[in-house]
């Protein structure tokens, strides 16, 4: 499996899967597990061949759902994951929402959306998982834009100067936003080499973007240090092309 082409889909129903191979088959694999019987030994095989999008689609058992969710984080899955409920009953929803995020996943679709609404929610998660161009989003009040073919970087509208791995390094951080990405993973994604367990080249580059973006070194506010683990910037993505 390519992830760059990877869609799985955990459901008991059938129509989702024939909805998005309709919308989404020519450029996207779709693939389709039933919910219920999802080992974790199997979540490693298919984590392990890369998967862009995972969609997780249920009514019941939001204890499990949740279960599995950090069960899938822990097989080290560092895709996007979009969890939609079919429960009709809006109170547990908006609890449902905050308890999914906590657990893990990315977005949460209540059961009142229609089908246009899951396409364009796909659709939109797709544009940001494989933005190749220009980039808006806030981080801590601060507006961030970025284009990645002239390798610019503005804050508020001040130009930061950013050299070809600092960049890298930061596109890899937002291609990620709101998820942890580990020392090994962003050495590997961002080198191109095999991970030696020396952390001090990275940390070098994350100090240099710090003090270019006028952040605290000691008390970081854009690039988060996750201690033991890696790194992670906490935002919301307004615009990408």
């Amino acid at each position: 499996m390519d992830i760059q082409q990877t869609i799985m889909i955990l459901s008991e129903q059938i129509e989702l899967y024939h909805l998005l191979k309709e919308q989404f088959g020519e450029k996207y694999d779709i693939f389709r597990h039933p919910l219920h019987g999802w080992q974790e030994e199997v979540m490693k095989e298919f984590f392990g061949n890369g998967i862009l999008l995972l969609i997780i689609e249920f009514e019941d058992g939001f204890k499990e759902i949740m279960e599995m969710v950090n069960k899938i984080r822990l097989c080290a899955y560092t895709g996007f994951i979009l969890l939609l409920s079919r429960t009709e009953e809006r109170e547990r929803q908006a609890e449902e929402k905050i308890l999914a995020i906590d657990a893990g996943a990315d977005e949460y679709l209540d059961g009142f959306q229609t089908k246009e609404e899951v396409l364009a929610s796909v659709k939109a998660v797709l544009r940001r998982l494989n933005w190749k161009g220009d980039c808006v989003l806030a981080v801590r009040g601060r507006q961030f834009f970025m284009n990645i073919h002239n390798w610019q970087l503005e804050i508020d509208g001040k130009e930061i100067l950013f050299t070809k791995t600092e960049f890298s390094i930061l596109i890899y951080l937002i291609q990620h936003l709101n998820q942890t990405v580990s020392y090994k993973e962003l050495y590997e994604a961002v080198w191109e080499k095999a991970y030696r367990k020396d952390d001090t080249n990275i940390m070098a580059h994350i100090h240099r973007m710090r003090r270019k973006m006028g952040d605290d070194t000691q008390n970081p506010l854009y690039i988060q240090n996750v201690y033991g683990i890696g790194y992670r910037i906490e935002g919301e993505m307004s615009m990408y092309m």
